[in-house]
């Protein structure tokens, strides 16, 4: 038995076998890579999770003035100004996220958001329902259709 393998023929099995491992790797990481790839449907409800936690914070100022915690505070009280910062940053990531939603939502959501923003006194029952009003908003703008 000839243990002689002349230089061509093992040229060519070398080659073969570099391209079938070459072939089973990229197979393999394609079907590894689509199956841990997040889904639009995933994207589309990070998105719409995103936008009730916002919703949230303006349902806690709300529920705060129903129960009567924020008649304690001081009027210039920065607590529902920093709920109000949190959930302009926090809308406009949405936004940025959300290309089924168009600019004339993104502008009628942060246009309301400033109106909240400019009601002077933010331990009235008038913020507080407003609050209420734009958390309603923005979770019936990213709810699915």
């Amino acid at each position: 038995m000839a243990l002689y393998i002349p230089p061509a023929r093992r040229r060519r099995r070398l080659i073969a076998a570099v391209a079938a491992a070459l072939l089973v790797g990229l197979l393999g990481g394609a079907v590894i890579g689509r199956s841990t790839a997040p889904t639009v449907d995933d994207r589309v409800a990070a998105v719409r999770s995103d936008a009730r936690a916002a919703a949230a914070g303006l349902r806690v100022i709300a529920l705060h003035d129903e129960a009567g915690a924020l008649s304690n505070q001081e009027p210039g009280d920065g607590g529902a100004d920093v709920t109000l910062r949190q959930t302009r940053a926090a809308l406009q990531e949405a936004f940025d996220r959300a290309p089924w939603l168009g600019g004339a939502q993104r502008a009628k959501l942060l246009s309301d958001l400033d109106k909240l923003g400019a009601i002077a006194d933010k331990t009235s029952k008038e913020f507080g329902t407003a609050a209420d009003a734009l958390a309603t908003e923005i979770e019936t703008t990213f709810a699915p259709s």
